[in-house]
């Protein structure tokens, strides 16, 4: 009898836990089904690919009476005034049976305004009315007169909603009055941290017409140097000035170390480490080190970053900051082994839609051929050469765009001042295109390479490739080699490297694609009249906050038994 009472006593709490959830279901045959009702309700239901939970939801009890009114106000917002909701209650159950009624529609749009505002206004007449909408529809005018310029706007929208005749009337009064301007800007930096460094992000002037793209810009700037916790901007309007705070509190975490092992098809088992100091003797300098370890490949890498390091007086005065790269590599490919010491100095600006990298690179490298193999010289390769590189980035998003044109130009010459140095130039011109219509994204993207040496040879490894995640999918990374040379995995001098896309969302924030690429590799200079390489392929992409991350399956259009499996994180176009 004793171990009966423990038992119970035991299993009474599961037991009291239990008799306080019921299963919520809705019964309706209208525009919303089921899991609408549930995410509206903010009810969380199993995912599809929980297969073993029961897709009807439990809840407790005490939250049953506030689900009626909850269910009315939803059906209110979403045009639905004549809704009726009736609860059916069991003792292990609650079920809504929902009758929708008849829903406003819009009889009439009428637009007052002195700039043009049509293109913001997402509905028509004849629409469902859906008070989520005309809120949102507010904000975007309001945004895109900030993003214009026009913070003294007067916006009057209106809905008069006739219940009887169950119709609503739409009225936008607009006047944007005369554009802002930016005024007093005022930096509060941390001690250890000069106002420059922060000035030289920002992306307005004192006196330039106002802009919130601008001002959003210039946050993801300031973010950018890893040096503070906090970005505090403050605006104070004054007639048609916005006077401008920035408040900043510096970085307590200076130190971040990361670590990892992985295992890749063509290399192995690797591990990879990596240091970094920020705000490193302040000024928001960045000092880091990354070693990465398998079997072919070994790196160790130095990198130390000086923002606004040199102040050029163009245009006021424009600052461009300083990095240097150290690195040791040793990498085995299929026909040679590689050793390497290299050092390359940058100067460097981004700046709102542009951003350039120019410096000065020295390269020692080591070639040492596995076997008796054609098409590689080894020995010993002294590189010195100033580098020069320019983007043009007119996406609407850097992270996840679907509209916009990146175009990037890359330029490299090789110096005879050092003994047996090569000389040579090489160019890269890159050009990308995304457009969305409706729920289908298009994207293309086109990338032409020349090399012409004119003393001494210049190592494999400065040679073109193509193959990988950003290049042709149907096959691994740099493993596509010049197609009309008389040995095979021989670098190209000239290139074409194509990829056309088209993607749709499938489920969620989950995306499906099909692509084409197509690779033209030569190894001669300026030849052009070779055959292309085209693969084909589909894939998936789940778009997270950082970017989407990709997978996707390549295969060669003539020959079925070369593919190639990619992954990857960021966007491509």
């Amino acid at each position: 009898m004793r171990k009966l009472a423990i038992i119970l006593i035991t299993l009474l709490p599961l037991y009291l836990h239990a008799a306080t959830l019921k299963k919520l279901d809705f019964k309706t045959d209208g525009a919303f089904d089921p899991s609408e009702l549930y995410t509206a309700l903010g009810i969380q239901t199993p995912t599809w690919y929980e297969f073993w939970k029961e897709k009807r939801p439990k809840i407790n009890i005490k939250i049953i009476p506030s689900l009626n009114e909850s269910l009315e106000y939803f059906y209110k917002s979403e045009g639905f005034y004549h809704a009726s909701v009736k609860k059916v209650e069991t003792n292990s159950s609650v079920t809504f049976k929902i009758d929708e009624g008849k829903s406003i529609h819009i009889s009439s749009i009428e637009i007052e305004s002195d700039t043009a505002i049509d293109n913001l206004i997402s509905y028509q007449k004849g629409d469902r009315f859906r008070t989520l909408e005309f809120t949102e529809i507010k904000k975007e005018i309001k945004k895109s007169l900030l993003e214009n310029g026009y913070c003294n706007y007067i916006l009057d929208a209106k809905a008069r909603i006739d219940i009887e005749k169950d119709s609503v009337e739409i009225i936008y009064k607009l006047s944007k009055n005369k554009p802002c301007k930016f005024g007093k800007i005022e930096i509060s930096t941390p001690k250890n941290i000069k106002e420059k460094i922060v000035r030289s992000r920002l992306l307005f002037k004192e006196g330039e017409r106002y802009s919130l793209e601008k001002v959003n810009r210039t946050y993801s700037m300031i973010s950018g140097l890893e040096a503070f916790d906090g970005i505090q901007l403050d605006f104070h309007k004054e007639s048609d000035t916005i006077d401008t705070g920035v408040s900043l509190r510096e970085k307590e975490k200076k130190t971040r170390i990361e670590f990892g092992i992985g295992y890749e098809t063509n290399i192995g088992p690797r591990g990879i480490l990596r240091y970094e100091k920020r705000n490193f003797i302040g000024d928001a300098k960045k000092i880091s080190f990354d070693f990465k370890y398998s079997d072919k490949e070994k790196f160790a890498t130095n990198s130390i970053y000086w923002p606004a390091f040199l102040k050029v007086p163009i245009k006021g005065y424009y600052y461009l900051d300083l990095k240097n790269d150290f690195t040791y590599s040793e990498i085995e490919f299929d026909n040679f082994r590689e050793r390497k010491y290299s050092d390359i100095l940058h100067l460097l600006k981004d700046y709102d839609w542009y951003s350039i990298d120019f410096g000065l690179g020295y390269e020692k490298i080591n070639i040492k051929k596995i076997g008796d193999i054609c098409g590689v010289s080894d020995g010993d390769f002294n590189l010195l050469f100033p580098f020069a590189k320019i983007n043009i980035d007119l996406r609407d998003s850097r992270i996840n765009p679907k509209n916009g044109l990146y175009l990037s130009q890359y330029l490299e010459a090789g110096l005879t001042i050092l003994k047996d140095s090569s000389t040579y130039t090489k160019a890269i011109t890159e050009a990308r295109v995304i457009q969305t219509l409706g729920r289908f994204t298009f994207a293309a993207k086109g990338k032409i390479g020349l090399i012409e040496e004119y003393e001494n040879y210049l190592p494999e490894s400065k040679l073109f490739f193509a193959g990988g995640a950003f290049s042709n999918r149907g096959y691994s990374y740099n493993s596509l080699g010049a197609v009309d040379a008389s040995c095979e995995n021989v670098g190209g001098k000239t290139m074409i490297d194509t990829t056309f896309e088209m993607s749709h969302p499938l489920y969620k924030k989950i995306d499906g694609a099909l692509f084409f690429d197509s690779t033209l590799l030569s190894s001669q200079s300026h030849r052009f009249s070779i055959d292309f390489v085209h693969s084909i392929g589909a894939g998936l992409r789940y778009i997270s906050p950082i970017g989407p991350v990709k997978l996707d399956m390549g295969m060669d259009v003539e020959n079925n038994s070369q593919y190639a499996i990619h992954f990857q994180i960021g966007q491509s176009f």
